[in-house]
């Protein structure tokens, strides 16, 4: 089911309106990747006279510098680890764009959705990039504890845990309250999480990752939904 929900995401390109959506959010997400770029170049480098330098030496004192060949490759590999923080970030989002048309062409049975805010959404996803964004920097040290491969499989079950959540909730919260949710959730935890990883590998992968945050929505869309299709009435669905 996971498989399929993803085959599924994917194969929405062929609509127009959503690859416009995914292009507008693959824009977005290297907006967002160079400010959490810019973020971690003054986090983890030496300020001096208002120039960035790197541990190497290498110094980042002009806008072309930031621009230039290296740092772009460089952070290129760093949206390995901040790809995920930003698809927390744009959930709120791409949610009811994507949401909507993908259950009102594939789940047209469907009551309509519960009304939500885009406040609320917002602030939603806030919350959950904060706690994401937070624990991927304290996940870093897991490299040193268990090593590299290790390191890695850590990073893809944390994130993969946390994602699930945000994705799954904001999803089943458009039609039930946390009452309906938190049973579907111990019901199906197993699945959730195993597609929170999978996201959270598809996320790894340097230019691929900039379509995941749009994509991840609609693959949890048909996920939520082909869960909920063999529940009883009142399961989230």
């Amino acid at each position: 089911m996971i498989r399929d929900s993803y085959l599924r995401a994917f194969a929405e390109l062929r609509d127009p309106g959503f690859r416009q959506t995914t292009l507008i959010g693959a824009a977005l997400s290297l907006a967002l990747l160079f400010a959490l770029y810019a973020l971690l170049i003054q986090l983890f480098s030496t300020f001096e006279d208002g120039v960035f330098t790197f541990s190497d030496g290498t110094r980042m004192d002009r806008l072309g510098s930031f621009f230039s060949v290296v740092s772009l490759a460089t952070m290129m590999i760093l949206s390995i680890f901040l790809m995920a923080p930003a698809a927390s970030l744009f959930t709120g989002l791409h949610l009811h764009a994507v949401t909507d048309r993908i259950e009102g062409q594939h789940y047209p049975r469907l009551a309509p959705a519960r009304p939500q805010s885009t406040q609320k959404l917002w602030f939603d996803s806030v919350n959950y990039f904060g706690l994401v964004f937070f624990i991927n920097l304290v996940s870093f040290a897991s490299f040193a504890l268990l090593g590299v491969l290790w390191g890695i499989a850590f990073f893809w079950v944390l994130n993969g845990w946390l994602l699930s959540r945000e994705y799954s909730t904001m999803i089943s919260e458009r039609r039930h309250d946390g009452a309906a949710i938190k049973p579907f959730h111990r019901q199906h935890r197993r699945t959730l999480l195993l597609a929170g990883i999978a996201l959270a590998i598809l996320l790894s992968v340097p230019v691929l990752n900039l379509v995941m945050p749009v994509i991840g929505v609609a693959a949890f869309t048909h996920l939520i939904h082909g869960l909920g299709a063999a529940r009883p009435q009142g399961a989230v669905s």
